[in-house]
């Protein structure tokens, strides 16, 4: 069964900034670079834009948010932010990675040192969710036995942590290299804010975007 993916687009970002994707399709920064586990997880826990590595998400409201947040600019009508629409058929004939499977399988030792997990309080999580409304959970020193003296730190962050949380709050989902243009729709007219859509006819889809 084909599966309908998403991807957001800001203002002022490499992909606005490109030719129409409808046409040419979405190129990685660098289709052919080199590709491991830890290129996969500096992709989507540090932003690493310059990797072979395209970011989807299977959540239409994840692709807005990214395309209105990560905006260099604010959307106007006169340059609006995108959502498209990635439709992979059964047979796409892409390299498709689901980053939490993946980074997952290579953790697992759960008594190796050191640990993926982190050491802080239940809260903790909420800050790498988003650092911007609550990182002050970031910051929070950890909570030690009685009688011990560490020197006094916050709660360590692993990559491979930092990298599971962010690709399971996005739904995301990793296309390697390129997406053909064939693959490729724009769901809206262009984004000004949540819940607004600008819509209008694409004559060249024959269709009505929303």
């Amino acid at each position: 069964m084909p599966c309908r993916l998403y991807k957001g687009v800001g203002v002022g970002t490499f992909l606005h900034s490109a030719p129409d994707l409808r046409a040419h399709g979405i190129n990685a920064h660098m289709p052919t670079a080199h590709r491991d586990t830890t290129t996969i997880m500096e992709h989507i826990a540090r932003g690493t834009t310059r990797s072979p590595c395209i970011s989807l998400t299977r959540s239409y409201g994840v692709a807005v948010d990214y395309a209105i947040d990560f905006s260099r600019t604010t959307p106007t009508a006169a340059t609006p932010a995108f959502v498209y629409e990635i439709t992979l058929p059964d047979s796409h004939g892409m390299i498709v990675i689901d980053p939490v499977a993946h980074v997952a399988a290579d953790l697992t030792d759960p008594l190796v040192m050191p640990s993926y997990h982190h050491d802080g309080d239940m809260e903790f999580l909420l800050g790498v969710v988003d650092p911007h409304k609550m990182g002050a959970h970031l910051n929070t020193l950890i909570r030690t036995p009685k009688g011990s003296t560490p020197t006094p730190r916050p709660a360590n962050l692993s990559l491979q942590l930092e990298t599971l949380v962010r690709a399971l709050r996005d739904a995301e989902i990793l296309i390697i290299g390129a997406i053909p243009a064939a693959y490729v729709t724009v769901t809206n007219g262009g984004i000004r804010k949540r819940g607004h859509h600008v819509c209008h006819q694409i004559s060249s889809l024959g269709r009505q975007v929303r």
